[in-house]
């Protein structure tokens, strides 16, 4: 199987400028300046050692994206001064994972990989990798989990595409309940 990791990468970094940072256009017009940062990639060997530690072997396309970068920054929004302001999606370096591994209420879930909007974390369910469930992104709100029912590469590629909205839970919106939760 091949992965668009790369693909979708690829094509967010041709709309930044020379800073890293573009405009993006949010819900009802809103139009913001984000900035992505990339860290340098990991080796194969360091992510097999990490695989060996945690005694799991992590999915195909999130290793496709840790040896492209392992760590990132998408969609952090910049103030008007010209402040990151911190939030977007923080995709974790294998060092943070391992940081992160050390928060109980997260790692009895899973792996922590990345951390978005005010309190919440992509977790990988290592219970759904180890029955081969391609479905095996979740997502911790708060203290709540729920299943993504999706695998890292096409929530990054949703996420990119949604230009940092929360995509997942458009289904629920609908046009007689959408302007009661404004």
């Amino acid at each position: 199987m091949s992965h668009f990791v790369h693909n979708t990468l690829s094509g967010l970094k041709k709309l930044l400028d020379n800073n890293e940072q573009m405009k993006t256009i949010s819900e009802e017009g809103e139009v913001y300046t984000v900035s992505c940062s990339f860290n340098a990639p990991i080796k194969i060997t360091e992510i097999e050692m990490f695989e060996r530690e945690n005694n799991i072997k992590l999915p195909e396309d999130y290793k496709a994206f840790l040896t492209l970068h392992n760590g990132a920054r998408i969609y952090e929004s910049i103030d008007e001064d010209g402040d990151k302001l911190g939030d977007g999606l923080e995709i974790f370096s294998l060092d943070e994972i391992k940081e992160y591994q050390e928060i109980e209420y997260l790692s009895e879930h899973g792996i922590p990989i990345a951390h978005l909007l005010n309190d919440c974390y992509l977790i990988l369910d290592t219970e759904k990798l180890k029955s081969g469930n391609p479905n095996y992104l979740c997502i911790m709100e708060f203290t709540e989990l729920s299943s993504l029912n999706l695998n890292f590469e096409i929530f990054l590629d949703r996420y990119i595409i949604s230009q940092g909205e929360v995509f997942w839970s458009w289904p629920i919106y609908t046009a007689e309940n959408y302007y009661r939760t404004r």
